[in-house]
C-alpha cells in the first residue's frame, strides 16, 4: 500500500472515531456484528488472531493494515470495525 493510500485510509479512519462509528476489538465487533460494514485488523497482530478474525466474520470485508495502531492512537487495538457504511465504502474503495 502506498502511503497516500494509507493517509486516506487513516483520515477515513479518524473520520469514523469522531463520528462514533467505530468497533474496537474482537468482541466489541462480535457483539455488534449487525452493523459492521469493514473489519480492519493490524498486520503486526498474531497469525492466530488473524486467522480468528478472518474466519468469525468471513462474511464482512476484513482487511490487514499495517499501521492500524497508529491510525488509532491505541497501541492496544489490534482489530476495529467500522459500522458507518460510506466511510466503510471509502476504507474498501482504498483497499481493494
Amino acid at each position: 500500500m502506498k502511503d497516500s493510500d494509507f493517509e486516506k485510509v487513516a483520515a477515513y479512519i479518524g473520520l469514523a472515531q469522531r463520528a462514533g462509528a467505530v468497533l474496537y476489538g474482537e468482541d466489541a465487533i462480535e457483539d455488534k456484528f449487525k452493523t459492521a460494514k469493514v473489519v480492519l485488523v493490524d498486520n503486526a497482530a498474531s497469525e492466530k488472531y488473524t486467522a480468528r478474525i478472518h474466519k468469525k466474520f468471513d462474511i464482512l470485508p476484513v482487511f490487514e493494515l499495517e499501521g492500524l495502531r497508529k491510525a488509532l492512537h491505541k497501541d492496544a487495538v489490534n482489530a476495529v470495525a467500522v459500522t458507518n457504511e460510506n466511510l466503510a465504502k471509502a476504507i474498501i474503495d482504498i483497499l481493494r
